[in-house]
């Protein structure tokens, strides 16, 4: 499939942009897609005006533990990959944090990306996914399970489920769509919960068993440290000690003489 170039005549780049050598992708990338979908999971963006300026403003939170590692050696580097823009690691309260501000990327990710400024209402799979190829679709998936899909294994470890839960009724229907197109069976329902006595609704993806589980690890795979060394250890040992961090079960594997992390996709 020939790769249109985005219009990027809607984006403007700021003096501090252009003091910083920002750059936007000129086309839909692997990398750029998993971005996508990653921003989808986590991401926060808005546009603050106040008085005198205007915040062009970007934020990503994360775990204080378990996500650490990742932002520091993964999303970083991906996102001066993908800008040029330098950030820094923060820590929150009990979370990590990447923040910057940058007219330049907030204005390409909502223009050219299809992506809402938050809160994210009717968010859902961009059309540029929908309409790229096999690869950029399941890397786009790939950022949304790196923060939206969990993975557990019930019955002591005998049943590996994937869970995607989203309170994104649009965001849920067209997640469905993707893994319907790229090839996955699943099981789909609704959760009603309680939420500061306001009744919402959970939607709901579970991707069951061994054999799924493998499929997902092939065509899609995990990125997310905290994740992938959930399924490492599981694939090595047949269950996965309770109550681990990922620091923790980097050790487990380096003691059985696998190094970590395994490669840049977290893919086997």
């Amino acid at each position: 499939m020939k790769c249109v170039k985005f219009d990027l005549s809607h984006v403007e780049f700021s003096k501090n942009d252009i003091r910083l050598g920002i750059k936007v992708p000129e086309i839909i990338t692997p990398e750029l897609a998993y971005f996508l979908g990653f921003h989808i999971g986590d991401g926060y963006m808005k546009i603050e005006r106040r008085k005198n300026k205007i915040d062009y403003r970007v934020d990503y939170n994360g775990h204080e533990v378990n996500e650490r590692k990742f932002y520091e050696e993964f999303l970083k580097s991906l996102i001066k990959q993908l800008f040029n823009k330098e950030v820094n690691v923060r820590k929150g309260n009990k979370t990590v944090m990447i923040s910057f501000r940058s007219k330049a990327i907030v204005l390409f990710l909502n223009k050219c990306c299809e992506i809402p400024f938050s809160p994210k209402i009717k968010i859902k799979v961009p059309d540029i996914i929908k309409n790229s190829n096999k690869i950029t679709k399941q890397s786009f998936l790939r950022g949304l399970a790196d923060t939206d899909f969990s993975l557990v294994f019930k019955n002591q470890g005998r049943k590996p489920v994937i869970n995607f839960w989203t309170y994104s009724k649009t965001l849920h229907e067209s997640v469905k769509e993707l893994l319907k197109e790229l090839g996955f069976y699943f099981y789909s329902t609704t959760l009603e919960r309680e939420r500061k006595k306001t009744k919402i609704i959970a939607y709901i993806v579970e991707i069951n068993g061994k054999k799924k589980l493998n499929q997902w690890m092939k065509d899609i795979g995990f990125s997310n440290y905290n994740t992938l060394t959930r399924y490492e250890i599981w694939k090595e040992t047949g269950s996965l000690p309770v109550g681990t961090d990922v620091n923790e079960r980097i050790k487990i594997l380096k003691d059985r003489g696998i190094e970590f992390p395994l490669s840049a996709s977290g893919r086997n």
